[in-house]
């Protein structure tokens, strides 16, 4: 699941041209987030069709720059520039997952298919030549989406090891032109591997590590391809009956390749971000209907924004 956040160049060019004034320093993000999904969730079911709903809402609480320092404003033909930034965006994510039971060397076969749509809020305030500008914008619509038509999971005595290849589709609107675009531009592909152990092989407990690779398309209407990135998701889950399941996770994400072409801005400038949290599901039939929160906070943000996240889901078993 993808908490949709919004690149820093996208907030301060928004921000700064409303001033008649270019942006100063950001770079470009990829799509795939850290801690987009619970530990036990990098395994597909042996068989079977889940459809999962969540509504995620975002809120940004520090624009960091290259060090890490919160970015307040920036210099611009000898003037500083004040600035602060807040982003908001509610999302509503519909996932559907299905196994059909059918195993390809040695391992259940899965596939997952992910679009999104949702809302995202800027208000900045920002001090330029003598003058104070408040900005308010709402933008709504149907953002990028994700399928991830390659996933192979493979199961031992205390083991679950998985492998898929997934790719983020630019179905959002996007226009290199437009300040209200919900969508990134390009496309994203992704390769994941995944283990999880079970001390006792009833896998009521595991702890589960996976990384995943990202590298993307170049961005339309531009010469701009932007940077790889690679993310480390971590965790341990427990159930505690037949009902009720929880657990923490964490992530570490840095970018790995420099933005190229052109039109990138400050290339040699790499984000990177770690995160946190913590989730809790209730089934009221067990494996049938469930529902599901969970909690994600941000740190040590670098040339990028940080926040927290909050989603609430139901999920379905057929």
């Amino acid at each position: 699941m993808s908490r949709g956040k919004p690149s820093v160049l996208g907030a301060i060019s928004l921000a700064a041209a409303l001033a008649s004034s270019p942006s100063g320093t950001a770079g470009e993000l990829g799509h795939q987030a850290g801690g987009a999904f619970n530990p036990g969730d990098y395994f597909g079911p042996p068989k079977g069709l889940i459809f999962s709903v969540y509504g995620n809402y975002y809120d940004t609480y520090a624009l960091r720059d290259r060090h890490g320092n919160e970015l307040t404003g920036f210099d611009l033909f000898g003037e500083t520039i004040g600035i602060d930034i807040e982003v908001q965006s509610f999302q509503i994510i519909p996932m559907l997952i299905w196994s059909p039971g059918i195993k390809l060397l040695g391992a259940d076969v899965s596939s997952l298919w992910m679009p999104i749509y949702g809302q995202t809020s800027l208000a900045a305030d920002l001090s330029a030549f003598g003058r104070q500008v408040r900005i308010d914008e709402d933008v709504w619509g149907f953002q990028d989406s994700y399928a991830q038509p390659v996933w192979l999971t493979w199961r031992t005595a205390h083991w679950d090891l998985s492998t898929a290849y997934g790719f983020w589709v630019p179905t959002g609107d996007y226009d290199p032109e437009a300040m209200d675009n919900t969508g990134s531009g390009f496309w994203s592909h992704v390769f994941r591997a995944s283990a999880a152990w079970s001390p006792d092989g009833s896998r009521a407990t595991q702890v589960v590590g996976s990384v995943a690779f990202e590298f993307n398309s170049d961005k339309q209407g531009l010469d701009l391809t932007p940077g790889s990135h690679l993310t480390l998701d971590f965790g341990a889950r427990h159930s505690f009956s037949a009902r009720f399941d929880a657990g923490v996770y964490g992530f570490a994400q840095w970018q790995v390749t420099d933005d190229s072409g052109q039109d990138a801005v400050d290339p040699g400038v790499r984000d990177r971000l770690f995160g946190a949290g913590l989730y809790a599901s209730y089934w009221f039939i067990p494996q049938k209907i469930g529902v599901l929160a969970r909690q994600t906070f941000e740190f040590g943000a670098r040339d990028r924004f940080e926040g927290s996240s909050t989603a609430l889901g139901l999920n379905v078993v057929f």
